[in-house]
């Protein structure tokens, strides 16, 4: 994962985030206080990824853009007749441009294939196929974070308003805190995916 450690991300957060950075996290990784000082600080669009370690990765998650950071992306109307959505921008240092369809999604990050076949059951969906070039099949519903995202793996169980769990990307598991935003809920399943697809798996 591309994201940055707490004590540089807080200078260039949001007043809302930063608020919530105080002193640098410890050798072992960022305190319990610190944590939930963090996510409770977080609005009601907001995206946190939280690890153990003290990494952060913050979005901003609104209907037309997800802004952050280290993610600035712009979802349009494709004009497909297919009720496509275009999702285009830069994520962690990469060009996106990827057209999301009620089938799947279809295009390019970081100058590798993004393709996903996504399909809903019961209150979730499942995302299979490829994120950046990585085979990737990964599941989202109301209790869980599961599955291969791009290069990470992630076993994410919900509590209250966070999943939690192990994350592995390719060395030792370590626990992650996620924090996914209301407004997800009015995106389409595949530009959905497509967005997490790229905020955890990158």
């Amino acid at each position: 994962m591309r994201s940055r450690l707490l004590p540089v991300l807080c200078l260039s957060l949001g007043s809302s985030i930063a608020a919530g950075c105080g002193p640098a996290p410890a050798a072992g990784g960022v305190g319990q206080a610190a944590r939930m000082d963090i996510l409770g600080a977080a609005g009601p669009s907001e995206f946190i990824l939280l690890t153990a370690r003290g990494e952060l990765v913050s979005a901003d998650i609104e209907p037309g853009r997800v802004l952050g950071p280290d993610v600035n992306l712009g979802v349009y109307a494709a004009g497909s007749g297919r009720d496509g959505q275009a999702v285009r921008g830069v994520a962690f240092n990469q060009a996106v441009s990827v057209t999301a369809t009620r089938e799947g999604a279809t295009g390019i990050f970081g100058g590798a294939p993004l393709d996903l076949s996504v399909t809903r059951a019961d209150t979730g969906l499942r995302a299979r196929g490829l994120v950046g070039g990585a085979l990737s099949d990964y599941r989202v519903d109301e209790r869980q974070i599961a599955g291969i995202i791009g290069r990470c793996s992630y076993e994410l169980t919900r509590s209250g308003r966070y999943y939690e769990g192990p994350r592995s990307c390719g060395g030792q598991p370590h626990q992650v805190t996620v924090l996914l935003p209301r407004g997800l809920s009015s995106w389409s399943d595949a530009a959905l995916a497509t967005a997490l697809g790229l905020l955890l798996g990158a």
